[in-house]
């Protein structure tokens, strides 16, 4: 038995999902009643499982036991640890999907790891990350003009979220909660004291209205109508199918020279849009890959519009695709217009509303004015191209 100073990894430390109180009372109880029975698991002298009951023995100066882990490197002890995890009954979908997009943002690092060695020098194989993922009889099927490569990022993503208990579509959601939400709408949605979809729609809203939302439940109200009532006019919740008008497509591809990805189309849409290669709803553009010159009208309503937003930043970032035209709601106060913002190089305001076209060919009446941003390296040709439309502004604008 032991009663020491152990070494404690921050890192590590962090990729540990907390107990509620209720528990870790409950884990405290056990440990004052019937010692320490578990061995806290080490590797390199670090603690890799164990950081809660080695905290209650430290405070109560209960002996403990240890045991030592071999893994080839940091990030096989912490994938080990995240597995680990998932095996503990009382997580919820929102703590399964943190779990999962820590092995996403793993694979992602090890995959870049891979592409910068050189194989001829490599003398020791790197870990495999995805290794021990089950297979992923729901993933998606290969879609048409998509590369064995496209398919196995998405089947390797599904598998991911599989293993972790989740749907890809649930992690998505955490994902876009994580990019737009304070803190303290996360940790509500963590602990379970509001839904994932509530959490996202509470995310789409301005800090402002964020932090009033939570000090309403806080002092007890009812989730569903606090967040009702403050459902901006922004979070469009009506007929996702409205197509946009051939004048602003005209535009984007003069723009860009032309539309080569469209990541939420139809076949109806994509007859005005005519990029070379489109996804449908049943499809998710979310989750595969895009490429070139994008334009993208996303789905207004909630939670899409925040994983469409969250989707092009991130794609971008990582070097995805070349250039985008997005066409939203002039929401600017909001998490997920921000998040555009980003990464937008020039946005074009309309002078008025863009009236956009139903399936049966009629205009609609939009409630609020849109704007198309651009995304690219190109923003004079953006400019010249959308200037009869309205309002240009530049991110170098003064």
């Amino acid at each position: 038995m032991e009663l020491k100073q152990l070494k404690i990894d921050h890192e590590f430390k962090a990729a540990i999902q907390p107990l509620a109180p209720e528990e870790l009372a409950q884990l405290e109880a056990n440990i004052k009643s019937n010692g320490c029975r578990d061995p806290l698991v080490m590797w390199n002298d670090f603690i890799v499982d164990g950081h809660h009951r080695y905290e209650i023995c430290q405070r109560l100066d209960i002996p403990f036991q240890t045991v030592a882990m071999e893994f080839q490197d940091r990030a096989a002890a912490k994938v080990w640890m995240l597995h680990n995890q998932l095996g503990r009954r009382n997580l919820n979908d929102y703590q399964r999907s943190e779990i999962a997009l820590q092995l996403e943002d793993l694979l992602k690092g090890q995959a870049k790891e891979r592409q910068g060695t050189r194989t001829d020098l490599e003398s020791t194989p790197k870990p495999n990350i995805v290794a021990n993922l089950p297979e992923c009889d729901g993933a998606a099927t290969e879609p048409p003009r998509q590369d064995k490569q496209d398919t196995e990022q998405g089947r390797t993503r599904e598998a991911i979220a599989k293993t972790a208990g989740v749907s890809g579509r649930t992690v998505d959601k955490v994902k876009a909660i994580r990019a737009a939400a304070i803190p303290e709408v996360q940790d509500m949605a963590r602990t379970g004291a509001v839904s994932i979809r509530a959490a996202s729609q509470i995310a789409d809203l301005p800090v402002e209205e964020q932090e009033e939302i939570t000090e309403e439940i806080t002092s007890g109200a009812k989730p569903t109508e606090v967040i009702k009532r403050h459902i901006h006019v922004a979070q469009n919740s009506g007929n996702n199918e409205w197509y946009t008008p051939g004048e602003i497509i005209q535009a984007a591809k003069a723009a860009m020279g032309g539309i080569d990805c469209d990541p939420a189309s139809s076949d109806v849409a994509n007859q005005t849009v005519g990029a070379d290669v489109f996804f449908t709803q049943e499809q998710d553009g979310l989750i595969l890959p895009w490429r070139g010159r994008v334009w993208l009208n996303p789905p207004y309503a909630q939670p899409l519009i925040a994983q469409f937003a969250e989707a092009v930043t991130s794609k971008y970032e990582a070097g995805e695709f070349e250039q985008a035209c997005i066409l939203v709601n002039n929401a600017t106060e909001t998490g997920w217009f921000q998040r555009l913002l980003s990464v937008a190089s020039g946005v074009c305001f309309p002078s008025s509303r863009i009236r956009f076209l139903s399936p049966d060919g009629k205009q609609g009446a939009p409630l609020q004015g849109q704007a198309i941003l651009y995304v690219g390296d190109d923003f004079q040709r953006f400019a010249d191209a959308f200037g009869e439309l309205g309002a240009i502004l530049s991110r170098w604008s003064r």
